[in-house]
């Protein structure tokens, strides 16, 4: 037996898989995204930390490893001693090592002990560059069998099966030596946010400022017709549980289906164009409010993507300047780390822009933001200043101001609830209506 296994076998070695498919696998995943902001940066820490399965069993990274590397490394060290080996080249590539030991090594003993450390060594370098890289596929499982014992090799093998159950279920997109988000990833993550701050939002726990327009979606006729995967979600109660009596009877408790729901009927019924503006200022990382303002981004994103899929959607986000996001990036965007401020003016200016050329009767601007705006657009350049100057509230408003004048309406989700937002988002609102 390789003196390196003695004090790991005596371990329970457990070989099932930490989770039953890549759609369970991709929870651990998605949440370190959404801090992160970068799929590959994401995997690495997960293959470095390690994980928790869907049993709540923790499956250990290459930290672990690294540290069952050391562990054995110190076991040999402050076993064994070279003072009674020949004079050679063994004894000068001992010296080479801190041996603190009183056991004698013999020269053939002294050899396996020397195999045993230089192939720690090397594997330790290997296990570094997948720590920096998160790239796996350099790392011989057998060495790290014979070396460490059975239960690194399946920690290992059990990170090796959860990145193929990602890719395997579209959840990743090998790309060369990186990774890339599929969209069935991005889909999950967004409907994960909608599913979480809608919950929140229930509970109250949520601030938002609300200037929706009302009457956007024209009068109401008085008459009621079968709701249509794409529609406003007015329910007519009455209506609808009157088709599920007529349906079911009188039974009791009423089992309402999806053929039963009607909705409130319009005028008009248009398609609407949406721009959702996404606050990444430096603020909203050093906070620690950017992921829940993201989470509400792909909420609201995932909304007018799945209700209203006629609609037009896009994403601006703002931090020194103003700058357009595809939406599937979504999930990937980050905070301004370098510059400071929160240039809502040049974020409403490309909005506007952007809504200006659809040609749609209902424009609006859903906002995520956690503070008031501290910069605005001087011809073409950005100007900071914290507290804002009255010249950067001024100018935002004046942006507002012409976004009502073309129809635009301006909804607002506050991350934060302090003084000086809400008296802006006042003034905000009473412009906006």
């Amino acid at each position: 037996m390789n003196l390196s296994k003695i004090h790991l076998y005596s371990k329970k070695v457990e070989s099932q898989s930490a989770f039953e498919s890549g759609d369970s696998a991709f929870g651990v995943l998605a949440d370190l995204i959404l801090e992160i902001g970068d799929v590959n940066d994401a995997m690495r820490n997960l293959v470095q930390e390690g994980f928790t399965g869907q049993d709540d069993r923790p499956v250990g990274g290459l930290k672990d490893i690294v540290n069952r590397s050391q562990e054995e490394r110190r076991f040999l060290l402050e076993k064994f001693t070279y003072d009674k080996v020949p004079p050679g080249d063994l004894l000068e590539e001992l010296e080479n090592y801190s041996f603190v030991g009183s056991e004698p090594l013999t020269t053939e003993k002294g050899n396996e002990v020397l195999s045993t450390l230089e192939r720690l060594d090397k594997l330790d370098e290997a296990i570094k560059e997948a720590m920096k890289t998160g790239q796996l596929g350099d790392l011989d499982l057998d060495d790290i069998e014979d070396l460490l014992g059975k239960l690194a090799r399946i920690q290992l093998e059990e990170i090796l099966r959860m990145i193929s159950a990602l890719e395997e279920a579209g959840y990743l997109l090998k790309n060369r030596d990186r990774f890339k988000l599929g969209p069935k990833a991005v889909r999950e993550i967004a409907q994960d946010a909608m599913r979480e701050i809608f919950s929140q939002m229930k509970k109250g726990n949520l601030g938002t400022h609300d200037t929706f327009k009302k009457g956007e979606w024209g009068d109401l006729t008085g008459q009621t017709i079968p709701y249509e995967f794409g529609q406003s979600f007015e329910i007519n109660l009455q209506k609808s549980l009157f088709n599920t009596v007529v349906r079911e009877g009188s039974s009791i408790p009423l089992r309402i289906q999806s053929q039963d729901l009607e909705v409130n009927e319009h005028e008009h019924l248009t398609q609407s164009a949406t721009v959702l503006m996404l606050d990444q200022s430096r603020s909203m990382g050093m906070y620690g409010t950017f992921t829940a303002a993201k989470k509400v981004a792909l909420a609201l994103y995932w909304l007018v993507q799945t209700k209203f899929p006629r609609d037009k959607l896009f994403v601006v986000g703002f931090s020194d300047y103003g700058m357009m996001i595809d939406g599937k990036d979504l999930p990937e965007s980050t905070w301004n780390h370098w510059v400071a401020g929160t240039n809502m003016h040049h974020g409403l200016i490309l909005s506007r822009q952007l809504l200006a050329r659809q040609n749609v009767a209902n424009k609006q601007i859903l906002m995520v933001t956690d503070g008031e705006p501290t910069a605005h657009m001087e011809g073409g350049q950005a100007y900071f200043s914290y507290p804002p100057t009255p010249r950067t509230l001024e100018q935002t408003l004046k942006e507002v101001k012409r976004c009502t004048r073309e129809g635009i309406v301006i909804n607002t989700f506050m991350l934060e609830m302090n003084y000086f937002l809400m008296e802006f988002m006042d003034e905000m609102a009473r412009i906006n209506k």
